[in-house]
């Protein structure tokens, strides 16, 4: 004789408790994850991002060159070739209060 399956009992609400949808929770998981991700959006926009192109001379033949500077290259030496006499200088790049400080060696 095959065995009866047994059964979860369900829930009853109790009278006058609010009937809660299966997906009520996930709703308000949403909620809070786009409150989150419109914060940090509205913090994101509120900070100036430093984005500037920087005019540098050819420390070989003294031809002006230009450099993209953005925000997240303050610390770095970037290696380049001339493109006129195609010799390698070394960009150093420093950003102060966001404005964009270049020194320029050979390399």
């Amino acid at each position: 004789m095959p065995k009866a399956k047994a059964r979860a009992k369900e829930k009853k609400p109790k009278k006058g408790a609010p009937v809660r949808h299966p997906d009520a929770q996930d709703h308000k998981t949403a909620e809070r994850v786009m409150e989150t991700v419109l914060k940090e959006q509205s913090v994101e926009a509120s900070v100036e991002r430093l984005d500037q192109w920087v005019t540098l001379e050819c420390p070989h033949c003294g031809e002006g060159a230009e450099l993209h500077v953005i925000a997240e290259m303050d610390g770095q030496s970037i290696d380049q070739d001339c493109t006129v006499c195609c010799r390698a200088f070394v960009a150093h790049i420093e950003i102060d209060e966001g404005e964009a400080h270049v020194g320029v060696e050979a390399a």
